[in-house]
């Protein structure tokens, strides 16, 4: 299947959550989750926890793209062992504060269309909700791209389109998750949906 955007549709999105960051860094400090657009603590590690029910983990050599300053990688560290682990971020200031943090982690300000290695593993925490210029176009390109970097399996979360009205911030986006797991179906033969663990919020697994 074809990448569906552009290599400047894909730098101009880019750019947007650039910006975005630059004013998150300045509003909020790296140790609250709010720098990487969670609400609670608890809420993001329940995210991560259903990311990291993809598959056992033991062994494992996992890319987390968006990595902003590394609490996935510091959650792995905690819950399962010998995994393998790097994360990338488009924005050198999360990744800066991602290696002060967790100085025993690797993380690199690199983007994903740039990644020429494999994993067993590709997760992505959020790094899907800014509203850009074109979602749906942008999801689509970045979801091929991560199967095309997995072995085995990619994990990613996204918000929802039914999702409270009391929990709907303008800036983001919320999809429909059956139209997500329609396209990922197009990609890939085993995809399982998951939206039993938040109610404004969905994950998708997709096996090779």
């Amino acid at each position: 299947m074809g990448i569906n955007s552009s290599t400047s549709d894909i730098s101009g999105h880019h750019e947007k959550i650039r910006r975005f960051f630059d004013l998150s860094l300045r509003e909020h400090p790296a140790s609250s989750p709010a720098i990487v657009g969670w609400s609670t603590v608890e809420t993001q590690r329940l995210r991560f926890k259903v990311l990291s029910e993809i598959a056992d983990l033991t062994g494992t050599r996992i890319l987390d793209v968006g990595c902003g300053v590394g609490d996935l990688f510091g959650y792995l560290q905690a819950n399962h062992k010998e995994v393998d682990y790097l994360g990338i971020d488009l924005h050198s200031g999360m990744v800066a504060h991602a290696t002060r943090k967790y100085p025993e982690g690797i993380f690199l300000h690199q983007s994903l269309e740039r990644v020429e290695e494999t994993f067993d593993y590709v997760f992505v925490s959020g790094a899907f909700n800014l509203r850009v210029d074109d979602n749906e176009k942008y999801l689509q390109t970045m979801i091929q791209l991560c199967y095309s970097a997995a072995k085995k399996g990619v994990a990613f979360n996204l918000l929802s389109r039914y999702a409270p009205n009391d929990s709907i911030y303008l800036d983001l986006y919320y999809y429909d998750p059956g139209i997500v797991f329609s396209y990922c179906k197009k990609i890939a033969e085993n995809v399982m949906l998951r939206h039993d663990y938040l109610s404004n919020d969905f994950s998708i697994y997709m096996y090779k």
